[in-house]
């Protein structure tokens, strides 16, 4: 009979044979001999009675050898294959088709489609499989999913024929460990392969040596496409941390020849706006930039596209959703008269705020700048709304402002605005003291000048301050370098801060909270009468950054945008007051903006206050509050490490497969047996084993005449 085992290792347990024969032979009982004169007062035996002990004694050992093989062969699990006894039964095979789903399979090779022949690939397998045989199926575009379980090879090449490839990139390591998983359920998975159909994609390979596979289990691995193929991608595209600086659009040639005057095409809000044309060697990557146009407040939409087509064109587009908040108004105080523009005490402010002053485009650069004499001030302040509102105020030394100015300008900031003070021959401290006592962090004292020779300069400066945010990095410069001739005396008021002092420690810009708005002050003119800060690089940033933090505006940029999408991967987008909702959506939904019959996804809010989503579609997506309104607008594109069409060869492939060293991978289970179907013999085994055992202990105790 052809009899295999489950545990054939257990068979070595029959070496223990030789224990009951080791046992009878030092438990046997020898009679000693010994020397007598006469036998006859000795009682005579039947030597019949010796030969039947000695029988039995062989029996009990045959007995004892029998129980113990019978339990060793019912421990190692013999059982006969289904289909002995004269009927041959084919070994059924089990096959896991890994089918790469992933962007790249969406390239096409001197004008062929890759796609295609994936599906022909995963036909032709199915189509070799008999029909006992049987396949799974799982697909490797972002996280590895099983579509089937194992079934006939007729159910799997439905669900083949019904697959799409994805937007998202592919993990052949994270696949082969699920292959692993459905290889390691089965019964009997002696019989089983994994085929892995791919583009083998380098960068999709990286970690097939992340998941061991037993050493038995055999991968072969069939590549579609080519080794090499030529593609030009757009791989990312960045607004400017400084808003004078253009956008960053990213571009790398992943092909094998050089690629030259290649363009790009720029849309706005869906127009086309202008081309730009680049050339990029083998292998290189470098940024391009582009000056939008100026525009008004809102969300914008931005698209940079490819003109010329390659491998893969998914990858030839690259989107990007800002928003252009609306500017902060900015009303500087004027008290000089028929006097050349570059003559007025706030010129050097207003020019750093708004390069475009005066022009058609004065509101372009983030700050809406308006200069008023001193009697405009508390109508102006009167006329704020909501719709339009007054976020800071600049104040130059000036010998006095009319009553309803000063009443105004002291109730204007208690309820929420921003107010800068600056020093100056034309100041009247006492009369400034006495007018802004309360508001004022500190108060004007006495002019003095420094030694002409040796002029003041700024020691120290809080770098935490938003104030001085634009010089935090490193190599950003800082106003060291600007000199200051003349200063007041100043004495910080109490719940005040010294945010920077002269290199003698005393006060250069001092603020403090009043109400709900806040005031600078700093100890020096506003044009270049005391200082020459206005002329160096350094002074725009600082007015921007301390205008902007006196608005309220610190953290913003002129252009914002929500963190772009990347297709196949989960996002956080930060909403807005709803972290603590206890709905699973919270209204808050996200919706393809090009695709209006497609109702929007709600979004899952997680306790973070964010909420996640996963967009499979490359576009501009809107994001709506619970009211319907628009709350943002983002871009998604595609990852840009499916951009990178180099491929493995098979062989290395199945080279770089990780494979188990423990001795249980060495030898496949279904050697050892594990078939569904067979004919299980350990029970009868263990049984005759306990009869047997049973006749033993009878036949032990049986005396003997």
């Amino acid at each position: 009979m052809p009899f295999l085992f489950t545990h054939a290792f257990l068979l070595s347990a029959l070496a223990g044979l030789g224990i009951p024969v080791l046992l009878h032979l030092l438990l046997k009982q020898r009679n000693p001999r010994m020397r007598v004169s006469t036998l006859r007062f000795f009682e005579v035996r039947d030597t019949r009675s010796t030969a039947r002990r000695k029988l039995r004694n062989w029996l009990l050992l045959l007995l004892r050898l029998l129980v113990f093989a019978l339990i060793v062969l019912g421990f190692a699990r013999p059982y006969l294959p289904e289909g002995w006894g004269g009927k041959t039964r084919p070994t059924r095979r089990d096959v896991v088709i890994l089918i790469d789903s992933s962007l790249s399979l969406r390239a096409t090779d001197s004008g062929k489609p890759r796609w295609p022949a994936v599906l022909e690939e995963a036909r032709r397998i199915l189509g070799g499989l008999a029909d006992t045989d049987r396949a799974a199926l799982i697909a490797m575009g972002g996280q590895a999913e099983v579509l089937s379980g194992f079934a006939p090879a007729s159910v799997i090449r439905n669900t083949v024929d019904a697959l799409k490839p994805g937007s998202s990139s592919g993990d052949l390591g994270e696949a082969l460990r699920e292959a692993n998983a459905l290889v390691a359920s089965l019964e009997s998975p002696g019989s089983s392969s994994i085929v892995v159909i791919s583009d083998l994609q380098r960068t999709g390979a990286e970690g097939l040596d992340r998941n061991p596979l037993p050493r038995w289990l055999p991968v072969r691995f069939v590549r579609v496409g080519t080794a090499v193929a030529p593609n030009v991608a757009l791989t990312d595209l960045r607004l400017p941390t400084d808003p004078q600086q253009p956008l960053l659009l990213t571009i790398a040639n992943f092909g094998d020849q050089a690629v030259v005057n290649h363009t790009v095409r720029w849309f706005l809000d869906g127009k086309p706006v202008s081309d730009t044309s680049f050339s990029r060697g083998t292998g290189q990557s470098g940024s391009l930039e582009w000056k939008p146009p100026r525009l008004g407040p809102g969300w914008h939409e931005i698209e940079a596209r490819l003109t010329e087509t390659d491998a893969l064109a998914e990858d030839d587009v690259r989107r990007l959703a800002f928003q252009v908040p609306e500017p902060v108004r900015v009303v500087a105080i004027e008290n000089r008269n028929q006097v050349r523009s570059f003559e007025e005490q706030t010129f050097f402010l207003a020019a750093a705020l708004d390069p475009f002053f005066g022009g058609t485009h004065a509101a372009q650069n983030g700050f809406r700048v308006e200069v008023l004499r001193p009697e405009a001030v508390a109508a102006a302040l009167g006329a704020a709304t909501k719709s339009s509102p007054l976020d800071v105020v600049l104040l130059p030394a000036m010998r006095s402002l009319p009553g309803d100015a000063v009443a105004a300008l002291n109730g204007w900031v208690e309820q929420g605005g921003g107010l800068f003070l600056f020093g100056g021959e034309s100041l009247e401290p006492s009369r400034f003291n006495a007018e802004f006592g309360t508001l004022s962090p500190a108060q004007w004292g006495a002019v003095t000048a420094s030694e002409v020779e040796v002029p003041w300069r700024i020691g120290a400066y809080d770098r935490s301050s938003p104030v001085f945010r634009p010089f935090a990095p490193a190599r950003s410069g800082g106003p060291a370098s600007a000199e200051f001739t003349h200063r007041h005396a100043v004495t910080p008021a109490p719940g005040s801060s010294v945010l920077a002092r002269f290199d003698d420690g005393h006060p250069f810009l001092v603020g403090r909270p009043f109400g709900r708005g806040w005031v600078l002050l700093a100890n020096t003119s506003a044009d270049t009468a005391w200082t020459d800060w206005p002329k160096h690089k350094s002074f725009v940033p600082w007015i921007t950054a301390s205008v902007g933090y006196l608005a309220d505006r610190g953290d913003e940029r002129r252009l914002r945008s929500l963190e772009p999408l990347i297709t196949g991967t989960e996002a956080r987008i930060p909403l807005d007051g709803v972290g603590s909702s206890n709905s699973p959506t919270a209204g808050f939904r996200l919706g393809l903006r090009s695709d209006t019959a497609k109702p929007p996804t709600p979004l899952e809010v997680g306790t973070d206050g964010t909420g996640r989503i996963e967009v499979d579609t490359s576009g501009f997506y809107s994001l709506s509050d619970p009211s319907g309104r628009e709350r943002g607008r983002l871009a998604a594109n595609p990852p840009p490490i499916e951009s990178d069409l180099a491929a493995l060869d098979p062989t290395v492939a199945e080279h770089r497969v990780a494979r188990r060293t423990d001795a249980e991978s060495e030898l496949p289970p279904g050697w050892l047996g594990g078939e569904s179907g067979r004919q299980e013999w350990w029970r009868v085994l263990l049984m005759a084993a306990l009869v047997f055992l049973l006749v033993e202990t009878v036949v032990a105790n049986r005396s003997t005449p």
